[in-house]
């Protein structure tokens, strides 16, 4: 895959990345337990892929608020351990919080850079990196390290969000955001960098990893009308935004969500779409 220059509008910057999560960090933390479930389901496939067992030493980049970490603890127990890395000190609080809370000790936590890793070589069995690559500039590189402190033929599994327009809740909140807060379109281009089918097959490709396997998984919830579901999403993604624009303007991006889904109801539900995208390769 030929990378991208640097000034493409989907690269995104560093210290704009580190910026932005920061300013996050406090929304992801006040929903992460409340949204466990539904990070299991995302969990699930990318674990199994992966085939951990217990005495595996995983690393998990980009770990935000703790997943797939701490489930991925609990399987490689007795024995194993995973290190949760990510850029943001404020995420890494949060790891170790909820892995307090649930009783999990087999996991250790390093702020560290995707693009220059602070371990050696051929440190981990297994890799994971969920929804995070896609913020990383200079991503062939961040892979890369991930293979160099992978034992050889130890595996890495990655999760992306397919094109947005296969995830309802994402259009809807893209749409709501641009007419209430006038969120410009980069906001939504960084989290899809990946979506293309063959995307990240190319890119672990391009970082020297072979008997790399991608596929879509897609998933279609029904949730009750009643349920304002779109709140965890909207705040994680634009907290801050939110923040500054006061209550009348949360008020507002409600009342647009639910115009914006209003097509999606059906009995008394909503029907969804959601799209992934797995990927595994080999060191």
């Amino acid at each position: 895959m030929t990378q991208r220059a640097i000034t493409d509008p989907v690269i995104p910057d560093k210290e704009e990345v580190r910026a932005e999560w920061t300013s996050r960090a406090r929304y992801w933390d006040r929903w992460a337990d409340q949204v466990a479930d539904m990070a299991g389901r995302f969990n699930a496939p990318l674990l199994d892929a992966l085939e951990l067992r217990p005495g595996h030493n995983v690393l998990d980049l980009a770990c935000g608020t703790g997943e797939p970490a701490l489930s991925a603890a609990r399987r490689v127990a007795p024995g194993g351990l995973v290190v949760a890395t990510d850029l943001v000190r404020a995420m890494l609080d949060s790891v170790r919080r909820r892995a307090g809370d649930l009783g999990i000790a087999n996991l250790a936590c390093e702020q560290a850079d995707m693009e220059r890793l602070p371990f050696p070589d051929a440190r981990f069995d297994r890799a994971t990196c969920r929804f995070g690559i896609m913020f990383v500039p200079d991503a062939i590189g961040a892979l890369r390290e991930a293979r160099r402190v992978l034992v050889p033929g130890g595996r890495i599994g990655l999760l992306v969000w397919g094109p947005i327009e296969d995830t309802t809740i994402m259009t809807a909140i893209r749409a709501a955001s641009r007419k209430v807060l006038g969120v410009d379109g980069r906001q939504f281009d960084h989290p899809f960098r990946f979506g293309a089918d063959g995307a990240l097959d190319a890119a672990l490709r391009a970082a020297g990893f072979h008997a790399v396997a991608e596929r879509a998984l897609r998933f279609a919830p029904e949730i009750p009308a009643d349920r304002p579901f779109w709140q965890p999403m909207l705040e994680m993604t634009l907290g801050p935004r939110i923040g500054e624009a006061g209550a009348q303007a949360r008020a507002q991006l409600d009342g647009e969500i639910r115009a914006q889904l209003a097509g999606n109801l059906d009995g008394g539900r909503y029907r969804l779409q959601v799209h992934v995208r797995l990927a595994t390769g080999a060191a």
